[in-house]
């Protein structure tokens, strides 16, 4: 049976760490084993990302180094999942990506979800906008309304990389609050997971996720209370989003909006 593909990377492209939050969701709630790895020596400047030495059950003391790892998750029902994590890459971005590209096709995977976070002025009462497209196979290929121009990083790259070899290959990206930047959100990891869900066949269990959403939206809402100048802007980027017509939805909505989601998926099979 043909496997799906998961990418994250963590660092310019994991604002909140959603990204990243997702796959190490579905490693918790799924047996997971790893499959493969890219040797970080080749393409991680250790200044940037520094190995770790950490302690193991049996009190050895081991080196940890920033490699990127592909686990193999097994879900209770559908194909198989393949997740690619890790840093990314200072170096040789076009010999990393060929590296991933040929374990991936080892692993019988046949299309790819890229994921992806960026800061961006969204307010966290709303919800943080998710946009989702599949890319070209060919390179030149024009496909939907995106007319960005500027930097990327490792994520488009290699998502252009899976495509142009024929593996369908969708990418995904949220959007984070900027102003809560130097936070882990669960809301953000929630608005991917639905993404996610869209390619996988059996029911993602959240566990824990839709409360951390919600306590995360509770926090930032203290801190624009005991800051007049966040809440005076968060007051500003909710009347501009509401201007644009999209509906208003707590970390609570979403994960509502998601379990909805689900028990449709599960009436339909």
């Amino acid at each position: 049976m043909s496997r799906i593909a998961i990418t994250a990377f963590s660092g310019w492209n994991d604002a909140g760490e959603a990204a990243t939050g997702v796959i190490e969701h579905l490693h918790e709630v799924w047996p997971t084993r790893l499959v493969g790895a890219v040797d970080a020596e080749e393409y991680i400047d250790f200044q940037v990302n520094r190995p770790e030495i950490l302690t193991t059950e049996d009190g050895r003391r081991e080196v940890e180094w920033p490699d990127t790892r592909l686990h193999l998750v097994t879900p209770p029902q559908g194909p198989e999942i393949v997740t690619v994590m890790g840093p990314e890459p200072s170096l040789r971005w076009k010999r990393f990506c060929d590296e991933v590209l040929e374990q991936l096709q080892l692993l019988d995977v046949t299309s790819v979800l890229s994921l992806g976070a960026l800061l961006a002025d969204s307010p966290h009462s709303r919800p943080l906008p998710v946009s989702a497209h599949e890319e070209p196979v060919s390179p030149e290929a024009v496909i939907g309304e995106d007319h960005y121009s500027g930097p990327v990083g490792v994520p488009t790259i290699l998502a252009r990389r899976t495509a142009a070899a024929g593996l369908r290959t969708t990418s995904a990206w949220v959007q984070v609050p900027h102003y809560v930047s130097q936070n882990i959100s669960p809301k953000a990891v929630l608005g991917l997971m639905r993404e996610v869900q869209e390619i996988v066949t059996a029911p993602i269990p959240l566990g824990e996720l839709v409360e951390d959403a919600a306590a995360w939206e509770r926090g930032v809402d203290e801190l624009a209370r005991t800051d007049e100048d966040i809440a005076e802007y968060v007051r500003r980027l909710e009347q501009a989003q509401d201007a644009a017509g999209l509906p208003e939805a707590s970390g609570d909505a979403i994960a509502r909006e998601f379990e909805q989601f689900l028990r449709r998926r599960r009436e339909s099979d």
